[in-house]
């Protein structure tokens, strides 16, 4: 072995799954598959070796993630693939970790969901000149994303997550808050509750974020839909959606409970124009004892929406809106909506609570409000146009 490479096994709660060479540049320089282990490989790195090493990279903070230079550079880190092995891979979406070779500590010593931690480098990234004087043990790096966000325990032992917002208005928190909302009078699918939260952001300038609590536990973990795309190979016959239900319905999904779903959460990113239902934003839960799938995780992530980057949402037009999912339109994406009336049009948050939530954003930000509203109302009517005759523009519902 290099003299530069630092051995670990790759856990599985206690499940030893392999054993891994890391380079000083914190990249897998060798893997050796534990065979009684080989059912706890993680989803996404099980077809071959290229998988794997993709699941790990993925595994680290982006780099491009708002505020992380500085924070890298304050707690002493190179890079986030540094800080993602001197925290021994830890998270709080899976039950996956690394062990150094020569240690014998175990999960229930460091296990995120029972034992105390500090997100140094997330409160960093939303507050430059948070007092933090030196770098500690556990701070979190394996969130995905790009917005600033960090890790906590509230009072009551629960594990949460807090997120900043891009520039400087408070949107993408409101917009949280508002899909919440939205979801709360639907009743139809989990759906994570947010609440607006105010922020440091600047010395002596509080500003406001959103708060979730963590979906996960020692018996829950999560898998992306990029991950589960990465476990199997696509077909030439199949688009993405055809593909990731069929490997979904492979592992024992029903398919009518998958069809209503992913009917409700793209009928309900179209109203509130969400552009960022990607493969990492869409996910299952599964046991990590049995590996059982649970179902869907709880629809999650809905901050970029609501035209939260456009200077002039009342010049938008509706069926040109490009979306990162399955589907590179937001119309298009129509097409897999098996469900129409799984979204009840008359249980929809109002105009007083709509307007009660976007003032609260930045005063500057305020003369974009009645553009929103209105625009909203218009993809309101066009769901009802769609649950009547099938059909918005040049998108037809598959029967």
């Amino acid at each position: 072995m290099d003299k530069d490479e630092l051995t670990f096994l790759l856990m599985h709660k206690d499940i030893e799954v392999a054993r891994l060479a890391v380079t000083e540049k914190t990249r897998i320089h060798h893997i050796v598959i534990n065979e009684p282990g080989l059912d706890h490989l993680p989803l996404g790195a099980q077809m071959n070796m290229v998988r794997f090493h993709e699941w790990w990279e993925d595994r680290a903070v982006p780099k491009t993630r708002q505020g992380a230079k500085p924070a890298l550079k304050k707690l002493g880190y190179s890079t986030t693939g540094d800080m993602l092995v001197d925290n021994l891979a830890l998270s709080l979406t899976d039950c996956y970790w690394i062990r150094p070779i020569d240690s014998e500590i175990t999960w229930a010593e460091v296990n995120l969901f029972e034992n105390p931690f500090v997100d140094s480098f997330g409160e960093i990234t939303i507050n430059k000149n948070a007092d933090v004087k030196k770098r500690s043990k556990f701070s979190l790096a394996t969130s995905q994303g790009e917005v600033r966000k960090k890790w906590l325990v509230r009072d009551n032992g629960k594990r949460a997550m807090v997120k900043g917002n891009w520039a400087d208005s408070y949107q993408q928190s409101i917009n949280e808050v508002f899909a919440a909302l939205l979801h709360s009078k639907q009743k139809v699918v989990p759906y994570t509750t947010y609440e607006l939260l105010p922020l440091d952001v600047k010395e002596d300038n509080l500003g406001l974020g959103c708060i979730c609590d963590c979906f996960t536990d020692l018996h829950t973990e999560f898998v992306s839909a990029w991950e589960v795309m990465q476990s199997g190979k696509k077909r030439k016959s199949e688009n993405h959606f055809q593909y990731f239900k069929r490997l979904c319905l492979e592992n024992g999904m029903e398919e009518e409970y998958f069809d209503r779903f992913l009917s409700y959460e793209i009928l309900t990113d179209y109203l509130i124009t969400n552009t960022d239902r990607h493969m990492n934003n869409i996910g299952i839960l599964r046991d990590p004892d049995s590996l059982k799938w649970i179902g869907f995780a709880p629809i999650y992530d809905n901050g970029n929406s609501m035209f939260f980057r456009d200077a002039n949402p009342g010049s938008v037009r509706l069926s040109e809106i490009k979306i990162s999912s399955f589907a590179a339109k937001e119309e298009k994406q129509l097409n897999y909506v098996r469900f129409r009336d799984v979204v009840d049009l008359t249980k929809l948050p109002d105009r007083a609570e709509f307007y009660a939530l976007y003032e609260r954003d930045i005063p500057d930000r305020h003369n974009r409000i009645d553009a929103c509203w209105k625009l909203f109302q218009k993809k309101v009517e066009r769901v009802r146009a769609l649950q009547l005759s099938a059909k918005i523009g040049n998108c037809s519902v598959i029967a």
